[in-house]
């Protein structure tokens, strides 16, 4: 056994580069998704049960840039400790898979939903009723905070495959499937419109369902981009359990390469989800809009009091 691979670690440049990639995604989770969040907060009509579902996903993506990449950034790529740090090992376990999952998870919540209201529009307020989607996001919580204590009370190895699967496998299938799904499905819409619609106004809404299957290719190749390379690195991961210093060579120097990925989804994700949203961005308009209007009142307002005192 070759000991010396043992002491492997991450350069001191690639230390770096962690660092200022995890701090800059971790900075714009957090304000992306505390814009999100208060725009949910600020707007009755923001406020539907497909936005609940959006909203819980930025409150996964905003504990992500909050707390979850300064973390990293100290543990990760300046203290670097040995794998035979356990308690400091389980802790970075616990809050890898908490945050992994409840992202995933409610990644999920969202294309689902998605996909049942293109899918039974008539029927979608049956289904998916207020009270369904809190006890869903609820669910959703529990299992994402339960999950993780799985590696504290088990083998971490010998749960490292339903992990895998739970958390990696069966999302990306899902997800994966509804998008595919609502692609198939603008692009048939899109067909049928040239056939019925006149010619006046075919380039209108022959656009609008182009914009529709640009956006969905644009939030699935995100979602793959990100979350596909922890899948296969955690295959690979599970490949070389049995040969130790590939096993902590995947561990010290590749997975937080991968974990950044992953984690700079939570950066991204307020932009795909939400602000490209017309309802965000009008809200988002409207809210900055008055901000500026009341400070440019406040700046003038002395100018005003002194006229009339004159």
């Amino acid at each position: 056994m070759n000991i010396s691979c043992f002491d492997e670690r991450l350069s001191f440049a690639s230390s770096i580069v962690l660092s200022v990639w995890l701090a800059s995604s971790g900075l714009a989770a957090v304000i992306g998704n505390a814009t999100v969040l208060w725009l949910f907060y600020k707007n009755q009509s923001l406020r539907t049960i497909s936005n609940r579902f959006l909203a819980s996903l930025c409150v996964a993506d905003f504990l992500v840039g909050l707390a979850i990449d300064p973390v990293w950034m100290v543990v990760r790529c300046l203290i670097q400790p040995p794998t035979t740090a356990a308690v400091l090992i389980n802790v970075l376990h616990v809050l890898w898979i908490h945050t992994t999952a409840a992202t995933v998870f409610n990644l999920c919540c969202v294309s689902v939903n998605r996909f049942i209201a293109i899918r039974f529009p008539f029927r979608y307020q049956d289904i998916i009723t207020k009270q369904r989607s809190y006890v869903v996001i609820i669910m959703v919580w529990l299992i994402s905070l339960i999950l993780p204590y799985t590696v504290i009370f088990g083998d971490v190895e010998k749960l490292w495959s339903f992990l895998t699967v739970t958390v990696f496998f069966i999302p990306i299938t899902l997800v994966t499937l509804c998008y595919v799904w609502i692609y198939k499905a603008a692009r048939k819409q899109a067909i049928a419109i040239r056939r019925v619609t006149q010619i006046q106004v075919e380039p209108t809404l022959a656009a609008e369902n182009y914009k529709a299957i640009k956006t969905v290719g644009f939030v699935l190749g995100v979602f793959l981009a990100s979350r596909m390379p922890s899948f296969v690195v955690s295959v690979v991961h599970l490949l070389a359990a049995s040969d130790s210093c590939a096993y902590h060579k995947l561990y010290t120097v590749v997975w937080p390469w991968i974990e950044a990925i992953a984690f700079t989804s939570s950066a991204i994700n307020p932009w795909v989800y939400c602000l490209r949203n017309s309802e965000f961005r009008q809200a988002l308009h409207r809210s900055f809009h008055c901000f500026f209007s009341v400070e440019v009142t406040l700046q003038r307002s002395p100018v005003q009091y002194g006229n009339q005192g004159l």
